[in-house]
């Protein structure tokens, strides 16, 4: 039963090379590994959680720019026996075609528009043996081949994985500039396995978190002085055949990443950005920035690339039927989208008030005094700078994030490291640093900026007692890092002064 020695490719060899022109995304492309892994885990979920109490399914994405290689490996229940001939025949549609792979053809038609090559190793659950196969494009076309080698080899009973490695790498796959948005498009894809805390996907050692946007809780624009409301709206909404259930709600504040409505299918983002005009309004109106969601659906049938819904016109009477939902007289999410504004011209007034208020109560003439000039005692110890600015350049990295952007026909990198290092009396530092990573091209530059979390401004002020506290703070010093290392190229010199004056003056 388990000495499978071919597979079947059955189809014609030529028809192979038109894969090359399908309508696709690297994201979309690299989604169908793990489209394919999710359902191995939600067909085994049981015997695997049975087997070992803290499983959790693993996916982990590595692009290799100078071998030429993009690797997946999971840790779901392998390609069993009885699915294996079927895996390698295109087309071969599951018994089960309610699942996240529904049309037999993700992972051949992905391989082959990334590379030109590529080969799986796979050890299901309860069998004894690893099966190998390996299928070169050029060597299919060339020799009309319609079936492929399968090498076993012996593996302990318990052990559960697909291993697969894409190699000569076709113009499609992914650049070191898509990196960044590729870890987006498919933390947003999968956000509901993320979030319900089901898969971990790592993209080039990097875990994905799914996105959270802030919701607005705000007063009825009709009515600023009643009681705030909390503006999401859940959908459970039938018409025919159809069915959507969700949310729709409106942004906190408006943010272009964030805005319009993703649609799901089976858990999995269809459409990750859709803007109907019933709903979200003409593009650039308010109700356009505000308005976000997440609606599954059902009844729809999908491309098989799965990036679109076929059905459009049904689609589009469908989410129009949802304007009811929200523009009832007892929760008007849709007016409050569109006339909402964000603190009135009264309020900011009384905010700055309140603030020149308490700046008023927290330093004395005198004490601000003593205060600047101990601080530029410390400016003018230069051993003590000097240390200060090595410890915190050494510190561990407790957690980082990158970006990056383009700029005068330069790649940069933008690296923010959160460290914790009490010997450091420095609140951040910045550094250029020069990418020892052999994918990077010479081109690239990388900023780091490194946030010192031991700091004593983060403990003088209530507000930093969740993560979410600290962002705006984060982007101060984002910012503070980028003018330093650009300010250069204006004409200005020590640039660094400015950083190494406010390390000082924040300490006093």
């Amino acid at each position: 039963m388990n000495q499978i020695e071919k597979v079947s490719i059955a189809l014609q060899p030529n028809v192979y090379s038109t894969f090359r022109a399908l309508n696709n995304t690297v994201s979309f492309a690299l989604g169908e590994y793990v489209d394919n892994s999710l359902q191995s885990y939600l067909n085994n979920k049981d015997i695997l959680h049975k087997i070992e109490p803290n499983y959790k399914l693993e996916v982990r994405i590595n692009i290799d720019w100078e071998k030429r290689t993009i690797t997946i490996i999971d840790n779901a229940a392998g390609i069993n026996t009885k699915s294996y001939q079927k895996a390698f025949e295109p087309a071969h549609i599951p018994i089960d075609k309610t699942g996240l792979n529904e049309f037999g053809m993700g992972m051949k038609t992905a391989s082959v528009w990334l590379a030109d090559n590529w080969c799986v190793y796979t050890k299901a659950l309860g069998e004894k043996v690893e099966r190998y196969v390996e299928f070169d494009l050029k060597k299919v076309i060339k020799e009309n081949k319609e079936e492929l080698f399968v090498t076993l080899s012996d593996k302990p009973i318990n052990e559960h994985y697909t291993k697969i490695v894409l190699s000569n790498l076709s113009d499609q796959a992914p650049s070191v500039n898509q990196m960044d948005k590729i870890r987006r498009h498919l933390s947003s894809f999968y956000r509901k396995f993320i979030r319900n805390n089901e898969i971990d996907i790592y993209v080039n050692d990097e875990l994905l978190s799914h996105p959270e946007y802030e919701i607005l809780t705000a007063p009825y624009y009709k009515t600023p002085d009643k009681e705030d409301v909390y503006w999401k709206k859940e959908i459970d909404f039938e018409l025919g055949d159809y069915k959507a259930k969700g949310f729709i709600a409106i942004l906190k504040t408006m943010q272009q990443a964030a805005n319009g409505i993703a649609l799901m299918r089976r858990g999995r983002i269809i459409e990750e950005k859709y803007f109907p005009p019933t709903l979200c309004g003409q593009v650039g109106s308010p109700r356009y920035k505000r308005i976000f969601g997440e609606i599954e659906l059902e009844g729809f049938e999908v491309s098989f690339n799965k990036n679109k819904f076929r059905d459009e016109e049904n689609l589009e009477v469908f989410i129009s039927g949802l304007k009811d939902e929200l523009t009832n007289a007892e929760f008007d999410l849709y007016g409050q989208a569109e006339n909402y504004r964000q603190r009135a011209k009264e309020e900011i007034t009384k905010i700055a008030k309140g603030i020149t208020k308490s700046l008023k109560k927290a330093i004395k003439p005198r004490e601000l005094t003593k205060r600047m000039q101990e601080a530029e005692m410390k400016i003018d110890d230069t051993q003590h700078t000097k240390k200060s600015e090595e410890s915190i350049l050494s510190a561990s990295t407790i957690s980082t994030h990158s970006d990056s952007f383009q700029l005068n026909g330069e790649d940069y990198t933008i690296k923010v490291d959160l460290v914790q290092e009490e010997m450091s009396d420095k609140l951040y530092s910045v550094v250029m640093e020069k990418s020892e990573n052999l994918f990077d091209t010479e081109n690239n530059k990388t900023v780091v900026c490194k946030i010192n979390l031991a700091h004593s401004f983060f403990t003088h002020f209530d507000i930093f007692k969740k993560s979410n506290n600290y962002h705006p703070i984060v982007s101060v010093f984002k910012a503070l890092a980028l003018a330093e290392i650009m300010a250069p190229n204006r004409g200005t010199t020590n640039a660094s002064n400015i950083r190494l004056l406010f390390n000082n003056y924040i300490n006093h």
